[in-house]
């Protein structure tokens, strides 16, 4: 027989929304400790921390569950939405699985050259850290998909297009007004023109370079896509996988970028570790990285939408249900994790995986893994290990660092310092 899913008794029709959203993680890590690993925040929202069940919802979306992006309202839009998901899905596997790995490779090279003069401009006064990860993972990924074009001002626009995009989705989201079908939703609206402003641009750029004809090696994900065009239909599928990775991969790595930094300046040795091993060997700086998405995962919560009635942990979820995911709690929690709020790279470089099953998804799990997780991280690579290799970080220690979780999990207002090293001053040191 189905549970009732437990939860603090909140107020009338909100529930308890109102102190979850004073101290999110601490609303979800103090009722998860209280009531268990499936808690009612709402009538129509719930959390789920058990690792298995954390997976069962992210393995059946697209079918049992939805994904909101901000862009839509009500039910009947959702609904819209999943009609398409199967196509877009079918889209995404077939063009970007074709051509993403090679292109990968190529982007890390160029972008090997660029980072160095952006990092080397960041020397000359203090910046904040956050910022300045953002904008420089952002134009990293303006680089992957469109760094052949030769006008620099194109990319700027494109850039700010995407960026634009990013913000006024996740404000869409934050704000809840696409819940209900007939409540305002101002937020939506700007989301929607922000879309329309990076579909045009993406357009546009990939019917220039039709002309162009076919590179005997692809320069950037433009390339790739165009030379799949043949006819209208096939641009409509390039620009919205073009659009999606954009849209997917933005803000994550460079929210990520800043924590890494954090860690770099705050351990010393391990710093030190990475600048000596060999540009070909990425077995520590992965576990570094690896590390820190763990302890501190950009995407700290992921939420879904019941599609249909559902069964979680043996509790009845009817329809229209939002079920929130939490990584950055499933990350630390001691149940799934050996000594979970220590950071440790050591613990991936160990034989064996290091956590119990289902229990670290820094980029997600199921049909929507994310799929710039590779390239996101051939991008925190190879920033990591200029970082640790040419520069001394001049930062204060993670434990005064204040998160915002309004949104991506990001270090706010943290004020940093990069100093260039002379090699010839560190060889006689």
């Amino acid at each position: 027989m189905a549970r009732a899913v437990p939860g603090p008794p909140g107020q009338w029709l909100i529930g308890d929304v109102t102190a979850y959203q004073s101290d999110r993680l601490g609303w979800l890590a103090t009722n998860r400790d209280r009531f268990g690993d499936v808690v009612r925040l709402s009538s129509n929202v719930i959390a789920v921390h058990h690792p298995d069940l954390v997976h069962q919802v992210l393995a059946q979306t697209n079918h049992a569950y939805t994904v909101d992006n901000g862009l839509r309202a009500g039910r009947r839009e959702r609904l819209d939405q999943q009609a398409h998901v199967a196509e877009w899905m079918a889209v995404r596997r077939e063009i970007w699985s074709a051509i993403a790995d090679q292109l990968t490779i190529r982007h890390a090279e160029r972008f090997t050259a660029r980072v160095t003069d952006e990092l080397t401009d960041l020397t000359s006064s203090p910046f904040d850290l956050t910022q300045a990860c953002r904008r420089l993972l952002g134009r990293a990924l303006t680089d992957f998909c469109a760094g052949a074009e030769a006008d620099p001002s194109r990319l700027e626009t494109l850039a700010e297009a995407a960026d634009s995009l990013f913000g006024t989705a996740l404000q869409a989201l934050l704000s809840h007004e696409g819940r209900v079908g007939w409540w305002p939703r101002p937020h939506a609206r700007e989301a929607v023109r922000a879309n329309r402003h990076l579909l045009d641009l993406l357009e546009d750029l990939i019917r220039r370079r039709l002309p162009e004809g076919r590179p005997e090696q692809p320069r950037d994900l433009v390339d790739g896509l165009a030379a799949g065009v043949a006819a209208e239909a096939d641009l409509s599928k390039a620009v919205s996988v073009l659009r999606s990775v954009m849209f997917a991969s933005h803000g994550v790595p460079g929210a990520a970028q800043a924590w890494i930094a954090l860690r770099l300046a705050e351990h010393a040795e391990m710093a030190a570790a990475i600048a000596a091993e060999p540009d070909a060997d990425d077995r520590y700086i992965g576990a570094f990285i690896k590390e820190a998405l763990r302890l501190h995962p950009p995407q700290w919560l992921i939420t879904r939408t019941t599609a249909e009635r559902v069964l979680i942990g043996g509790h009845e979820i009817d329809r229209g249900v939002e079920v929130l995911l939490c990584p950055y709690l499933l990350h630390r929690d001691p149940r799934f994790w050996r000594d979970p709020e220590r950071f440790d790279p050591a613990r991936w470089l160990d034989t064996g995986q290091p956590h119990a099953r289902h229990a670290y998804l820094p980029f997600g799990a199921g049909p929507r893994f994310c799929p710039g997780s590779q390239l996101a991280t051939a991008q925190l690579t190879v920033v990591t290990r200029l970082l640790a290799r040419d520069y001394r970080l001049k930062l204060p220690p993670v434990s005064e660092v204040r998160a915002t979780t309004n949104g991506l999990l990001m270090p706010e207002s943290v004020t940093a310092r990069l100093v260039s090293i002379d090699p010839r001053k560190e060889v006689h040191a």
